[in-house]
């Protein structure tokens, strides 16, 4: 038998997604798609929203350079912007925006001769304290910009740090100090958590990320309960069952022990193909349509859950890991971790099936 883990993707997920960003703000967007599309393939999500995504927005050059090797022709925003002064040279020969946050890309820039503008976005640190360039620094570096014959300014750019949580106030605050300075360009300001809010009113681009791919980034609300779905769902199958008796342990540790008479199932799913290896014994599986609760720790190619209340499930049951009827966000948090880091982590041996 064919090992059954695998990661089905389906792409008119994605595309309702983006259209839930577009319909949330009426704002252009472009589709952050960077590490490989937060492990869902970065070239196959770009080819999915060909026909209606505004632009793209990668990492790094290199992304960029992959994604108009393949074929895709529409605006790609590079979020780090040149690393080393051949990128700028890069960026102008395939077309590529970049993004400025630190002085010594200028001073990049200036040590390279290409033939055709580039267009820029510079990043402001709003409060992230990550990349950007301070509000104080940002009049001489937009004169550099400006100055320059070979770069244009096409937009004012921020990330926002805060704007997934509960509380709003940190969001607010800086909201307020984007757009209470007079930039010569138009703004783009929000990610999945403030598109989700409703955007930032005069803003003009917007770059949504995790939401494309159905998990929500706010705090107490579901990707469900804001009309997400999700774009892959990670199955596996049954390869084996038995019961243990009460007061036996399962799994490397005997970390847990059964209260009951239990009826074991072993799924070919583990840290090697990426599903967490922190995931704790009540982590929510489901067995043939029936929710299930992990039991003992992660292998690194098998799980073992408790399918006593699924009579059904026998070796071959389907088995989903985290998707339609599995919400990636309660894993990765039961995991101690976010839904970003399981997209990322999945395995180049688990296969991805592409739906329409």
């Amino acid at each position: 038998m064919t090992r059954p883990a695998r990661a089905l993707l389906k792409w008119s997920n994605l595309r309702h997604n983006y259209r839930i960003a577009r319909q949330r703000t009426r704002h252009e967007a472009y589709a952050v798609i960077k590490a490989d599309g937060y492990g869902h393939g970065m070239t196959a999500c770009a080819d999915a929203l060909a026909g209606e995504a505004d632009g793209f927005a990668v990492a790094c050059v290199d992304e960029a350079v992959r994604l108009r090797d393949a074929g895709i022709r529409q605006p790609i925003l590079v979020l780090e912007g040149a690393m080393e002064p051949a990128e700028w040279q890069l960026a102008s020969r395939y077309h590529l925006q970049l993004a400025i946050h630190h002085p010594q890309q200028l001073r990049d820039r200036a040590a390279v001769v290409f033939d055709e503008a580039v267009a820029v976005w510079l990043k402001i640190n709003s409060g992230m304290n990550r990349l950007g360039v301070r509000f104080s620094d940002a009049p001489e570096m937009i004169a550099r910009i400006r100055n320059d014959q070979g770069l244009i300014l096409r937009h004012v750019m921020s990330h926002f740090s805060s704007s997934d949580e509960a509380d709003t106030a940190c969001y607010e605050a800086q909201k307020t100090r984007m757009l209470g300075q007079a930039w010569p360009v138009p703004l783009s300001l929000s990610n999945s958590a403030s598109v989700l809010r409703g955007g930032v009113e005069g803003e003009r681009v917007l770059r949504p990320g995790i939401m494309l791919y159905g998990s929500s980034p706010l705090e107490g609300v579901t990707a469900r309960e804001a009309g997400l779905r999700p774009v892959m769902t990670l199955q596996s199958a049954l390869i084996s069952t038995h019961s243990v008796p009460a007061g036996e342990s399962v799994g490397y540790g005997g970390s847990w022990t059964a209260a009951r008479e239990t009826r074991v199932g072993v799924v070919a799913i583990g840290y090697g193909d990426g599903y967490p290896r922190h995931a704790p014994a009540g982590t929510p599986v489901n067995v043939a349509g029936v929710r299930c609760p992990l039991i003992g720790r992660v292998s690194m190619d098998m799980i073992t859950v408790d399918i006593t209340d699924a009579p059904e499930a026998c070796i071959g049951s389907p088995v989903e890991l985290w998707g339609e009827l599995v919400d990636i966000d309660e894993v990765a948090a039961l995991a101690g971790t976010i839904s970003y880091e399981l997209y990322c982590r999945l395995t180049p041996r688990v296969p991805r099936t592409n739906l329409q």
